[in-house]
């Protein structure tokens, strides 16, 4: 039986299928997506005008059997923009062999996981990343996956375009790091290099969210007195559940997001110092209450202001507290829950963190890195393009004297970086005090940091320079609006040279804060440089071109000046603070503004309670209830993001792509993740499917029969999956009545089934039953010559000449020169003979 029945080639991607609209695809790609609407109108409902904006790059997971693509060759497509579709190899070359994709076109290209790189260069990638103009797009295919080879690469694709846009958005200085710095000038007051080698040769141990962090907290406890603290700002929550108060807590991140991560920081004491980088979110540096050391530049502009200091590396908080770890003079640098890579089981950070509280990460590529306790561990493209940036600043930092060690054997093995066990580690027996040293150092500087007033002055300047900078913007779109005659031509040369002095005025008089207005909209001054100019410009095209331009300097100026009214507001009512009697409506009108309730708590130590009116009172009571709700919050977008990643949907696909490669162990420590899940009744019908796998590949049949009944007994979306292998197991068995079973119930929920349950029943010389299956396929799927083939050789063998004949002039009449049908008519012409 072994050899006449090939389960998984036989389904493979299914049967060639056509539909009433003339729509050809493979079967078990689409399934019914196209029964009952032609993949036009599909398309048009389901994607609408996605893929048809000018100058984008779409990247597109699957092709829905060559339909998408076609459909976007029959539309007249958006200027300047390009489309790479990625398709899993076996699915290429079969669109290729059925000519499925069409004729080449040089802005829609298909290819494999091995050549996409390949084509992100070919359609310049990098310059529709700076336009913000790349998007991922999953075909129907892809988003329902029925092959179980979708989903690994969407999940790739999905984290190497996260990659590639991060890293092209710092290129840029992204908006958000400026609007950032502006909105905290005033809060950024004591520069970090304050602390330049303030702590020559001791111990620092810098905490990370990686799941071992959770093993080197009792150290950290333990030796809290021998070594100095840094924590990244995201552990906050596990290190005051653990009761520890870092020394220092860092942040980088200008995201909002950051501040769901973080929030729990603003519980520490202020024993602990907060170091930031000059972008960091000012919800986090508004409402810190503490000492607060800022890293980089205060302005965005040249100022007297912006003090010589500390850069913060990235790309990474755990850079930046390397980084500070070298430049505040440590000798030793402990590295504790610096993983860069997950547990067996898909954890991802350590307990208690959003990540971990929201159950494993499904949802994992096949990419794997090296630990240092020798074995491979899962990891994501980020991860692994961190361990190889703290690679090569470990190396800078060794050479320049550091010892930096990783005491976690599951984490990820990093060049420069020692493993060295907690149970090893020598630490000096003195004691470290911080406080000593931050008051030597900080205390006679923090006088001259209160400047305030020149804050506000410089941003007064900049607000000046700026407004002249879209006042000339404004006056020059209007000289461009009208220099042009229709057909073109300039026809006002006095307002062309009226264009010339103001474009030296951008460039001489204003040309610091020029520079800062294009950079502040770079994004729209990018896009005056397309990444392909598919037609040439007309008459009209050339006028506006000007007006984007002068329209991108009015845009980025305008947005600037939102952002500099505001900082100067907050400048203000930071001076009030440091009033004997302030103007507390000033007080609570910004901290609602910038929802920072949490400045409540320095007002209460800074104001005479006895200065308060009673409706202040009761304000500050409000401002303390509604900080209290959002520190409590654990609703945020970040835990929600954090359980998609864990969702029980990509359990299915993980599971089929370690077992289809064999890999026994990883499919356990799935395994091991479910029974961590927080949703156990959801996950039991996957749980099976697993252990019939592992079953399988452990070569014990019974078990994995008994693993895949109890999916089918739960009657779930795993039916077909638990099918399948019972159907491979009575066939590799020799069990026909098992395989016949299952066959019979798959071909009722897959027609693609049905010529595999056919060749069982004529195993089982049940011919007419046999013959019946045949038939009710080719009756979905008229083109599959090679089952109609199967056929006519079944009728052959019964004997049915007549059958046999009606079958094999359908075949001809489709393919008049197939020799396989007519070799097959010989040899029945002379089997009929010969009797």
């Amino acid at each position: 039986m072994t050899e006449t029945i090939d389960l998984a080639d036989e389904q493979a991607l299914g049967p060639l299928a056509a539909n009433a609209f003339g729509d050809r695809y493979f079967f078990n790609l689409n399934r019914h997506a196209f029964a009952k609407l032609g993949a036009t109108a599909l398309f048009e409902t389901k994607f609408g005008e996605l893929l048809f904006r000018e100058d984008e790059l779409s990247v597109i997971v699957g092709t829905d059997s060559g339909l998408l693509l076609q459909y976007l060759r029959s539309k007249p497509l958006p200027k300047g923009t390009r489309y790479i579709f990625i398709e899993p190899d076996r699915v290429l070359q079969a669109l290729r062999s059925h000519d499925l994709l069409g004729d080449a076109d040089e802005r829609i290209v298909c290819v494999g996981l091995e050549d996409w790189p390949r084509m992100l260069q070919k359609f310049k990638a990098a310059e529709y990343f700076y336009i913000d103009a790349v998007k991922s797009v999953n075909a129907l295919c892809a988003q329902d996956d029925f092959i179980d080879e979708y989903a690994e690469l969407s999940w790739h694709v999905a984290e190497v375009l996260a990659q590639l846009n991060w890293r092209y958005s710092a290129e840029l200085g992204s908006e958000a790091f400026i609007a950032r710095q502006i909105a905290n000038a005033a809060d950024n007051r004591l520069p970090a290099k304050l602390l330049a080698k303030a702590f020559g040769g001791k111990t620092v141990a810098i905490l990370a969210g990686g799941p071992s962090l959770d093993q080197a907290l009792p150290w950290v406890i333990q030796h809290r007195q021998q070594c100095v603290v840094f924590a990244v700002s995201r552990i906050s929550r596990q290190l005051l559940a653990a009761g520890i108060e870092p020394d220092f807590v860092f942040s980088v991140d200008p995201t909002d997001l950051s501040f769901d991560i973080s929030k729990e920081m603003l519980n520490f004491s202020e024993k602990t110092v907060f170091v930031c980088s000059y972008h960091t979110v000012p919800t986090l540096v508004s409402q810190w209450s503490g000492t607060m050391l800022y890293l980089g530049a205060r302005f965005p502009w040249q100022s007297d202001l912006n003090s010589k200091n500390l850069s913060s590396a990235g790309p990474t908080v755990t850079n930046t507290a390397l980084n500070m770890a070298y430049e505040f003079g440590f000798s030793q640098i402990v590295l504790c829950g610096v993983d860069l890579c997950f547990t067996r089981e898909g954890f991802t950070h350590a307990k208690g963190s959003d990540e971990q509280l929201a159950g494993p990460r499904f949802n994992l590529t096949s990419l794997q890195v090296e630990t240092n306790g020798g074995y491979l561990a899962p990891t994501s493209c980020d991860f692994a393009q961190a361990i190889q940036s703290l690679g090569r600043q470990a190396q800078l930092l060794s050479r320049a004297g550091c010892r930096i060690v990783n005491v976690a054997e599951g984490a990820a093995k990093i060049e420069a970086v020692e493993y060295q066990p907690l149970a090893s580690l020598q630490l000096d027996a003195e004691p470290v005090d911080v406080a000593a040293t931050l008051a030597a150092r900080l205390a006679p500087a923090a006088a001259s940091y209160q400047d305030l007033d020149k804050v506000e002055a410089e941003l007064a300047r900049a607000r000046h320079q700026v407004k002249a900078i879209a006042k000339l913007a404004a006056n020059a779109r209007q000289i461009n609006d009208a220099m042009y005659q229709s057909e073109g031509t300039v026809v006002r040369f006095k307002d062309k040279k009226s264009l010339d002095q103001i474009e030296k005025k951008f460039k001489r008089e204003y040309r610091q804060f020029s520079r800062l207005v294009k950079k502040f909209g770079i994004r729209s001054f990018i896009k005056l440089a397309k990444p392909f100019d598919d037609e040439e410009w007309s008459a009209e095209e050339a006028r506006q071109l000007g007006n984007v331009y002068y329209d991108a300097y009015a845009e980025g100026a305008n947005k600037l000046l939102v952002l500099i009214d505001g900082a100067i507001d907050r400048a203000a009512a930071r001076r009030q603070e440091q009033a004997q009697h302030p103007d507390f409506a000033v007080l609570l009108a910004q901290a609602e503004k910038d929802r920072s309730y949490g400045r409540v708590k320095l007002w209460r130590r800074r104001f005479d309670s006895g200065l308060w009116p009673a409706e202040v009172r009761a304000e500050f009571a409000e401002m303390e209830r509604r900080y209290q709700d959002v520190l409590n919050d654990r609703n945020t977008k970040h835990m929600a993001r954090a359980k998609s990643h864990s969702n029980l949907a990509a359990v299915k696909h993980r599971a089929g792509l370690l077992f289809k490669h064999r890999k026994l162990a990883e499919l356990q420590d799935l395994l091991a993740a479910l029974n961590k899940h927080e949703q156990q009744q959801a996950a039991n019908c996957y749980r099976f499917l697993i252990e019939g796998y592992s079953a399988e590949l452990q070569d014990s049949p019974e078990d994995a029969l008994d693993a895949y009944q109890r999916v089918v007994d739960l009657g779930d979306a795993l039916l077909e999956e638990a099918l399948a292998r019972i159907a491979a197991i009575g066939i590799s068995h020799d069990d026909a009545q098992t395989a016949s079973l299952a066959l019979e119930c798959l071909s009722q929920l897959n027609p693609v089934y049905l010529p595999l349950y056919a060749e069982m029943q004529r195993l089982q010389h049940d011919m007419v039953a046999a013959i019946d299956s045949y038939a009710a396929y080719i009756e979905q799927f008229p083109q599959d010559l090679l089952v109609q083939m199967k056929l006519a050789a079944l009728y052959g063998e019964c004997r049915i000449y007549d059958g046999a004949d009606m079958m094999l002039d359908y075949i001809l009449q489709q393919k008049p020169d197939y020799e396989a049908a007519l070799a097959l008519r010989r040899h029945l012409a002379a089997q009929k003979i010969s009797g």
